[in-house]
């Protein structure tokens, strides 16, 4: 009964790691980057960081004002 314990904890993470390292597709080293277009008011760039990342946040690593609006590009925390 033990082993079939064992079995389907292996079989739980056999996907999840390849050959001592952790998998990339399920566990990226960073998070995704994003360029969020938004009108004249900042606050919306931020809206839309907070959107698309979640509640794990984002960091605004640029951003650009041009006579059309904002343009922010911001990369999600992992």
């Amino acid at each position: 009964m033990r082993w079939l314990f064992f079995a389907a904890i292996g079989l739980l993470f056999t996907g999840c790691f390849d050959f001592g390292r952790v998998n990339p597709h399920f566990f990226p080293k960073e998070g995704k980057r994003l360029e969020v277009n938004c009108g004249k008011n900042f606050d919306l760039c931020e809206e839309k960081a907070s959107y698309h990342c979640g509640f794990r946040g984002y960091k605004i690593l640029s951003r650009k004002k041009t006579d059309s609006g904002y343009t922010a590009s911001i990369q999600c925390n992992r």
